[in-house]
């Protein structure tokens, strides 16, 4: 039986606060700063990792992450890709592909078409040469490489990426999607990571929201945990950010309306959603 939304601001805070008293050792087995795969509803699917009590829970609904250059000049390593023990076929391999061009932030948008292509292109690189990749210098995809999934099922790797000259400062858009040799598992929908090269903490969350309100545009954000139904499962995922109010790298699944804290304003959304139950089709 659903939870009652009526009391909800005494519910929420209590639920939430009760579930982030104690952080076991578990919590310290995940990369938290990584993205989360998974699998759901027959493909790969992407989001983020949540504390919730003791455990860690992967959030596979979210598309849009932000990232930092910095490592090294140019460089990063962040997000990863990290999944749960047990979450693909072992000896598989996961793979992406580039979908398209670079984009650059122009301050109010990723435009696209040439207008938005940049100078630079992005280089995705792990282990041996082969393992490189470029962005191309027009939107059409480029097959990357695979990697493996370790005997217990678990996938987690760290790509680099680099910006390569000449590497101005500013914000820019990856769009990224994997695939799997594991039978009968589809590949992910499109996902966008924007990365910052120098740029203001604001305005690299202020152009992840934009990508998530203008290009990737979720019709039903409330299912956090990306199986369709918007239900108690869900419930418990949102009071888990609500309690902790502001937003992490990479992502931010509880945030709705686009303002990096999950607050009040998200939780109308969310109740919207709870009500309804079903996602639509």
């Amino acid at each position: 039986m659903k939870f009652q939304i009526a009391a909800k601001s005494t519910l929420v805070r209590t639920v939430a606060t009760t579930a982030a008293i104690t952080v076991g050792c578990s919590a310290q087995a995940q990369h938290l700063i990584d993205m989360a795969i998974g699998q759901s509803q027959g493909r790969i699917a992407t989001g983020v990792f949540q504390l919730q009590g003791e455990n860690v829970v992967p959030l596979l609904s979210q598309r849009v992450f932000i990232s930092e250059f910095g490592t090294f000049p140019g460089f990063t390593n962040n997000p990863g890709w990290d999944s749960m023990v047990g979450a693909f076929q072992p000896a598989s391999q996961i793979g992406f592909n580039i979908r398209k061009a670079l984009r650059k932030w122009n301050g109010t948008a990723f435009p696209p078409g040439e207008a938005g292509i940049p100078a630079e292109q992005l280089q995705i690189k792990l282990g041996p040469a082969a393992n490189t990749r470029l962005t191309p210098l027009a939107d059409e995809t480029v097959t990357g490489f695979s990697l493996a999934v370790n005997g217990a099922g678990e996938f987690h790797h760290h790509p680099g990426y680099t910006l390569l000259d000449p590497a101005s400062d500013g914000l820019y858009l990856l769009e990224l999607e994997l695939w799997s040799t594991q039978p009968g598992l589809q590949a992910s929908l499109p996902y966008w990571t924007v990365f910052s090269q120098n740029g203001s903490e604001d305005e690299l969350r202020a152009a992840a929201s934009w990508v998530r309100a203008n290009v990737w545009q979720p019709t039903c954000p409330a299912d956090l945990n990306n199986d369709g139904l918007v239900d108690d499962a869900d419930f418990v995922a949102f009071v888990s950010s609500y309690n902790y109010l502001l937003c992490d790298p990479p992502g931010c699944p509880t945030d709705f309306n686009g303002d990096w804290v999950t607050d009040d304003a998200d939780f109308s959304i969310f109740a919207v959603g709870y009500d309804a139950l079903l996602c639509p089709e």
